[in-house]
């Protein structure tokens, strides 16, 4: 209870009040009990002067007369009356008979008032079995003391009076104590309840809740604890806001950036990751937490450009190829300040497609050149056989003509093949999507190369389903797709074998169409590169041709939505298969 400032203002505050309230209680009841008693015993004492007056003719003339008056005298005053010789015999009293009386003279108030004095005496009456007030004087006659006059009170009336004092204070300190613990909580709950709501409020503020304010009229010190309070939530949401707002910013840069960025502690290990880091390094930013860097990188050269900027306190860069995976990445580490110790910056960049690009351009270039080489060197042959004077042999000029015009046909078909590629690439081609039948795509495709497969020696056969549903497609695109791949299978299938073209429903939503063959097969190693332009295997290099065709069946089946591919086993054939969506799942296309 007292770890509370409330209480420990009360309880203080109260035990104060009721220590100073029942010490003033008690003396106030002291001070009234010995005023009345003082009282009392001043008005005893000018009776008993009066008595003594009275009864100073008596004592030496009439003594049974003393007795007398002193009976009636205490009737009269309502006390006890004694008047006593000066030897200590009782000569009156107005409660017993004198006679019956013991010997008064070592009474103490009785020796003082032989004295001269006023004696007072409380003491037990062992005539009247209780409490008495005794106040004695001396009787005096010619300057001499002849006797004594005593009053004697009960203290039951003194008890009771003092009693009643005593409940009086009693009930007045109580009510008192009661108001001063109730006015002390009272003021000690409104001099806390500020501290309190404060503690509540702050307790908020620690959850985040930053939007508090606490309303305190007063103009005291607690008034403005209340306003800087506020002032410091108002500022404290200002800042928590920036800072939210900063964070969130970096958050989505980080978040957005296409290279990987993680923050390394003093001992090497991750501390932070973002999505790209995820997706280079192939792993979750949970699981890189707390690990080593080598442990998340899994390469030694990444792993030695984060040591020499750790050990040199400089940016570091460098290009390593991992082994795991084959990509070519790029680091840079910069070393910063994390939580007061020295870190790093990492960002690491993926050069794995650009490099792939820039293989393919280094083909590309290559390829196009050697396309190029061969039919330019046999014009330019050609061209000179005849200025050296072939030309004036009529049927050698015609033979070498025919064969420069052969040549000039293959570059106009290399130029036409390689425009429409690129405006298939650009988006510039504009298919007309509508709902074809396949089977008759096919029937067509097979009857117009028929002649070149029955000169090749070679088996056509066609297999498609009545029931096949019709597809989503431009009908002189994939005409173009599908002749493109049995020219080739007719080209590279020996003599006696056979080719099926073949169309069936694949899943709910696409049509399959195959041109498998039993020629000569494509090595495996050149599987994921034949749909790349100008790129041929060497078997393909003896049958000629631009190598382009299936670069634009490629481009042409991935405008429809659909996917080609390749599987073939080398000495025994090849199947090409592409898929094109259904007319019943997709609305035509202008």
């Amino acid at each position: 209870m007292l770890h509370s400032i409330r209480w420990r203002i009360a309880v203080p505050f109260v035990l104060l009040i009721l220590a100073s309230i029942w010490a003033l209680g008690f003396y106030l009841s002291n001070f009234m009990a010995n005023t009345y008693i003082s009282n009392l015993r001043s008005h005893l004492t000018e009776q008993a002067r009066l008595i003594s007056n009275m009864a100073e003719p008596y004592i030496n003339v009439d003594t049974e007369g003393l007795d007398a008056l002193a009976k009636e005298l205490g009737q009269q005053i309502d006390a006890r009356v004694t008047i006593i010789y000066e030897d200590g015999w009782v000569l009156g009293d107005s409660e017993s008979d004198p006679a019956t009386m013991e010997n008064h003279a070592d009474r103490p108030e009785v020796v003082e008032a032989l004295s001269g004095a006023v004696g007072v005496s409380t003491r037990y009456s062992l005539t009247l079995g209780y409490q008495m007030m005794y106040v004695a004087v001396p009787v005096v006659s010619d300057g001499a003391e002849i006797g004594v006059a005593r009053l004697a009170l009960p203290l039951t009336e003194v008890n009771a009076y003092s009693a009643h004092i005593n409940y009086v204070v009693a009930i007045a300190a109580a009510i008192a104590s009661a108001l001063a613990i109730v006015v002390a909580l009272l003021i000690a709950k409104v001099t806390t309840n500020p501290v309190r709501k404060l503690t509540q409020m702050s307790r908020r503020i620690a959850k985040g809740e930053l939007d508090q304010r606490i309303h305190v009229s007063s103009r005291d010190e607690i008034g403005e604890l209340a306003q800087t309070f506020n002032q410091m939530s108002a500022k404290l949401r200002e800042m928590v806001s920036l800072i939210s707002g900063t964070r969130d910013k970096m958050a989505a840069i980080l978040s957005n950036m296409a290279d990987g960025a993680l923050i390394i502690d003093g001992q090497g290990k991750v501390a932070m990751a973002n999505d790209a880091a995820e997706r280079i390094l192939g792993i979750k930013e949970e699981e890189m937490l707390s690990r080593s860097f080598i442990e998340v990188a899994r390469d030694h050269e990444l792993a030695d450009i984060l040591t020499r900027c750790m050990e040199t306190g400089e940016q570091q860069s460098g290009q390593a190829e991992t082994e795991l995976d084959r990509r070519f990445l790029r680091m840079i580490a910069t070393p910063i300040e994390t939580d007061g110790e020295a870190g790093s910056l990492i960002i690491i960049q993926d050069f794995t497609e650009q490099r792939r690009l820039e293989t393919v351009r280094r083909d590309f270039v290559s390829n196009i050149s050697h396309e190029l080489r061969t039919p330019l060197a046999s014009i330019k042959a050609l061209s000179e056989t005849l200025c050296e004077g072939a030309i004036a042999d009529e049927s050698v000029a015609r033979d070498f003509l025919e064969r420069i015009n052969v040549e000039v046909d293959k570059l106009g078909q290399m130029v036409q093949e390689l425009g429409q590629l690129s405006r298939i690439e650009s988006g510039e081609v504009a298919f007309n999507m509508e709902p074809i039948e396949i089977g008759d795509v096919i029937a067509w495709v097979g009857q117009r190369l028929r002649p070149q497969a029955d000169r090749a020696g070679l088996s056509l056969t066609m297999e498609v389903p009545a029931t096949l549903p019709q597809a989503l497609a431009d009908r002189e695109q994939v005409e173009y797709v599908l002749l493109n791949l049995l020219h080739n299978a007719i080209k590279f299938t020996p003599h006696g074998g056979q080719i099926v073209l073949s169309a069936r429903v694949a899943g709910d939503y696409a049509i399959a169409v195959s041109v498998a063959d039993t020629g000569i097969g494509i090595p495996p190693e050149d599987i994921s590169r034949i749909f790349e332009r100008f790129y041929k295997a060497d078997q393909a290099r003896a049958g000629g041709g631009t190598g382009l065709g299936l670069a634009i069946a490629k481009h042409i089946i991935h405008a429809h939505g659909g996917q080609i591919s390749a599987q073939s086993t080398e000495g025994k054939g090849s199947t090409f298969t592409f898929t094109l969506p259904l007319a019943s799942t997709h609305s035509p296309k202008p």
